[in-house]
């Protein structure tokens, strides 16, 4: 099963991404992933994610962000059709309520399996939660972008976003044993 598995690189000041140390940590194990550091860009991101797709074509696609307001990995479950930036990217933009497709759906869901995903990573120990808000920065962008594109495409795999604290709240190497299950999971039951 191939799998594509997205993170972003550091934003906002900071000099490292929680995501992007987790999927660099996860790779040391499973080099066969299909993996992309998307730069904290609101025009750039989105375009190399639906590249990143049509190269790659995977059979599950995982998305990776850093939640600075949270302990616990958050299953995202539903991406937003609204762009509404606190600070800027990378660039310096800073879209305020806007509609990231215009005339489209308010909302999309996650396709990952993610009642059997917070069961297992709860089980194991780990700190999880279900989330039915992204933000309405880049994280929720690359959510709500790569489900319309998938639609769009008629490429039917599953596809979520998955939160992870900051390495100072839960260390890398937990959230890459997390996201490693995640992927064992998706791998023993695709559908």
């Amino acid at each position: 099963m191939s799998i594509l598995v997205t993170a972003f690189a550091p934003f906002g000041g900071r000099s490292q991404n929680a995501s992007a140390l987790a999927l660099q940590e996860l790779i040391k194990s499973h080099p066969e992933l299909h993996h992309r550091i998307l730069p904290v860009d609101s025009v750039l991101a989105p375009a190399r994610l639906k590249q990143a797709i049509l190269e790659t074509r995977p059979d599950a696609l995982i998305m990776l962000g850093e939640a600075a307001d949270t302990k616990s990995i958050r299953l995202e479950t539903t991406a937003w059709n609204n762009l509404d930036f606190r600070i800027p990217d990378a660039e310096g933009l800073r879209p305020r309520d806007i509609s990231i497709q215009p005339g489209g759906p308010e909302r999309l869901f996650s396709t990952l399996p993610l009642a059997n995903i917070h069961s297992q990573l709860s089980s194991m120990g780990h700190p999880v939660s279900l989330s039915d808000d992204p933000g309405r920065y880049l994280c929720n962008q690359i959510f709500f972008t790569a489900l319309g594109f998938l639609k769009s495409e008629s490429i039917g795999i599953p596809a979520g976003f998955i939160h992870l604290p900051l390495e100072v709240d839960y260390p890398t190497e937990k959230s890459a044993t997390a996201i490693a299950e995640v992927i064992r999971l998706l791998i023993k039951s695709p559908s």
